[in-house]
């Protein structure tokens, strides 16, 4: 095995609306290399991870000098990936996580990322973005050229290529080889980290509205991961593990369920419903005024969540934040 461990004076994405829904979190970018696109027969050769550190970003790389090297990557890489709370990765969602959990699985062992929230960045690209067909594809690099961010890669190889080089480099033990291979995953992530800033170019509230984003309470983190507003019920639903318990929380009014073994919780908030408007009274809720007052959605004590195909994502979050911090509070007592 080789672990490189670097730091780069680069600063991590950070702005009023990302750090509201992400401040509170480990964050990290991670993306794989393999031996081919089927988990089935290919091996993960090296697992990338990149997450802030100060003013900048580490990068930690582990790489397989030999494909019998996987299951020791495999371990080392998900210890590594599970210090973190939420992942961002480029396709991640439909490739990099299933492969690595089958290659798991392979190897009798637990999946990985169940503790995480994972945001797909293509995945945000291509639903919510202002990018729109701008670029003639999504591939990360069209991206990068696109944003104007193709100057600060200094690899300028494919992934295939990538592939090549690993047997070559198996064959020989070349150190330029293994340079080249290592280059090319870290300016993957460290180009993904640069794409996060097109954010600040989308509705963020919109986007955490559907992949979901973290909560925190005092030493408690919940991971909102699913919200659906109705007309007259607000429900979301996540991950929280700090309880042994089943529990159900009747005296508030609204109503959460926690189950243990599945380390997930239900939240169902009323709304009220006024022909093409859905709405919550907050004094009704138990919450604060003032936490809402700036909201353009805010009148009177009241939070307009939708008004005929308008949604208010922000005040929404941040009203599903409101309720999951009130109670992890009261968990925690």
């Amino acid at each position: 095995m080789y672990v490189t461990d670097e730091v780069y004076e680069e600063a991590f994405h950070s702005s009023e609306t990302f750090d509201f829904y992400f401040g509170e979190a480990r964050l990290g970018v991670f993306d794989i290399e393999t031996t081919g696109l089927g988990a089935g027969r290919s091996k993960i050769i090296l697992g990338g991870l990149l997450t802030p550190c100060g003013g900048g970003v580490r990068v930690r790389q582990f790489f397989a000098e030999g494909v019998h090297e996987e299951g020791e990557l495999l371990a080392l890489y998900t210890e590594a990936l599970s210090e973190t709370d939420v992942l961002f990765s480029y396709n991640g969602d439909r490739f990099d996580i299933p492969f690595v959990n089958e290659r798991l699985a392979k190897r009798l062992r637990p999946p990985a990322f169940g503790d995480c929230l994972s945001v797909d960045v293509y995945r945000v690209l291509r639903k919510h973005s202002v990018l729109g067909d701008a670029p003639p594809d999504l591939k990360q690099k069209t991206v990068e050229a696109h944003l104007g961010l193709g100057h600060a890669r200094t690899d300028r190889i494919a992934g295939a290529d990538s592939v090549r080089l690993y047997y070559e480099y198996v064959a020989s033990k070349s150190p330029k080889l293994l340079q080249y291979i290592l280059l090319h995953n870290s300016d993957d992530l460290l180009q993904l980290a640069r794409i996060l800033r097109v954010f600040g170019r989308s509705d963020l509230h919109e986007i955490a509205a559907h992949t979901g984003f973290p909560v925190k309470c005092g030493e408690s983190l919940a991971l909102i991961t699913d919200i659906k507003l109705g007309r007259r019920v607000l429900e979301f639903s996540g991950k929280y593990k700090a309880l042994p318990f089943d529990y159900i929380l009747f005296d508030e009014p609204w109503r959460i369920s926690f189950q243990n073994e599945t380390e997930s919780f239900c939240v169902r908030v009323p709304c009220l419903c006024e022909k093409d408007l859905v709405f919550v009274d907050l004094r009704e809720l138990g919450a604060d005024d003032g936490e809402f007052a700036s909201c353009e959605a805010y009148g009177d004590g009241y939070l307009a969540l939708k008004q005929g195909s308008k949604m208010h994502y922000g005040p929404m979050n941040r009203l599903v934040k409101r309720i999951t911090r009130t109670a992890l509070a009261r968990f925690a007592r």
